[in-house]
């Protein structure tokens, strides 16, 4: 049976796309501004902040992962073989792997490094004292896995370019609001 060619992702999977890049931008400001700032006010706003994003961000993930086996996806650019659409799925497949984990590691993290009592009791003066030589193992792979997702928001901006350079071909329309 002939698959149906389809030239746009579903309506559902774009507005999570793109949420989900401004949550993910949000997540990736509110990460750098609290990493290296002492404990204060601010910080625990940003922490509330991060929190609520990446839960945001779990929930459409989820979502997302479920919308993957049931709507359709436009036809791939490139033959499956080809090095590019290995690399492609590599950055696609990468991003839900490396989210999801995120999403993990920062829960298990609120936890483990007892971040979660201060925002239960609202408190900012109950922030724990969290260094960068005693961050728990669990912490430090969220830190390592958001290098690993920005180095693959990286390489999905410039796949986008790199086809519209070389082919004259706007992707973005696939992925864009009618």
């Amino acid at each position: 049976m002939l698959r149906k060619s389809f030239l746009k992702y579903s309506n559902r999977t774009i507005w999570i796309h793109w949420v989900s890049t401004l949550l993910i931008l949000g997540l990736i400001y509110t990460g750098i501004r609290m990493e290296h700032q002492s404990i204060s006010e601010s910080k625990f706003v940003l922490y509330q902040t991060h929190f609520s994003f990446g839960i945001l961000v779990f929930m459409l993930t989820i979502i997302r992962v479920i919308a993957l086996f049931n709507d359709p996806r436009p036809n791939s650019l490139y033959s499956k073989t080809s090095i590019r659409e290995r690399l492609k799925k590599w950055v696609y497949y990468g991003f839900y792997i490396g989210i999801i984990w995120m999403c993990i590691s920062g829960l298990f993290s609120l936890f483990l490094e007892g971040i979660i009592y201060s925002l239960k009791s609202g408190n900012w003066q109950d922030l724990p004292e969290i260094s960068t030589n005693g961050f728990h193992p669990i912490m430090l792979s969220h830190h390592i896995m958001a290098k690993m997702i920005f180095l693959l928001l990286l390489f999905h901006i410039s796949g986008f370019v790199l086809h519209w350079v070389q082919k004259k071909e706007n992707t973005l329309k696939r992925i864009w609001f009618n």
